[in-house]
């Protein structure tokens, strides 16, 4: 809050003085996805560095509240970005990766062998950022998994309506074949059972 002096009288006013901070936006090839356990933590390309995204990288570490952690980073380690996701452009926190080594260190869980979060930490250290380092990425370039899930997701809803449809014709099924064995007992008693 900024004190500026009114221009009505001589006494200090304070004035709010509210300044936006622009949120930068990644686009579909700045993100790469590494799986690990069924978990997918997206890296941002953000001017040649790998940023990982917090609330995944915590998902790994099994850290149930992912802001816990971000309070303890500098605020140079983490930073608000817009990230594509199928629901939309998201405003996230990413971490750097200095941020990233720091919430592995500190994890608790990530010490203690046999949990997942030590398996990720382990896979992160022995091949993810060799793997970074040497290449500059690691894992699935965001734009062909986003196209694969798009496609997946249309499979999913044609097998779905195909399934509901199946269904339906077993229900029909049924009940005409219940209608046929009651027409035959009806007016055909003497036959022996149908169906």
């Amino acid at each position: 809050m900024t004190i500026e002096k009114s221009r009505f009288n001589s006494e200090a006013a304070p004035q709010s003085c509210v300044t936006q901070k622009i949120i930068p936006q990644a686009v579909e090839g700045d993100i790469s996805v590494i799986r690990f356990g069924g978990i997918k933590v997206r890296i941002v390309n953000m001017g040649g560095d790998p940023w990982f995204i917090a609330k995944d990288v915590c998902a790994a570490l099994e850290i149930v509240d992912h802001k816990v952690p971000m309070r303890r980073l500098n605020d140079n380690e983490k930073e608000g970005y817009s990230i594509p996701t199928l629901g939309g452009i998201q405003t996230m926190t990413i971490v750097s990766e200095s941020g990233f080594y720091k919430l592995i260190a500190r994890s608790r869980k990530a010490s203690i062998p046999g949990t997942a979060a030590n398996r990720f930490s382990e896979w992160v250290f022995g091949e993810v950022i060799p793997s970074i380092r040497k290449t500059g990425s690691y894992g699935v370039p965001f734009a062909f998994l986003n196209d694969h899930s798009k496609r997946k997701a249309a499979y999913d809803k044609k097998a779905s309506k195909r399934g509901k449809d199946l269904q339906a014709c077993k229900g029909e099924k049924s009940r005409l074949f219940a209608e046929e064995a009651e027409l035959w007992r009806k007016y055909q008693p003497q036959l022996p059972e149908v169906h």
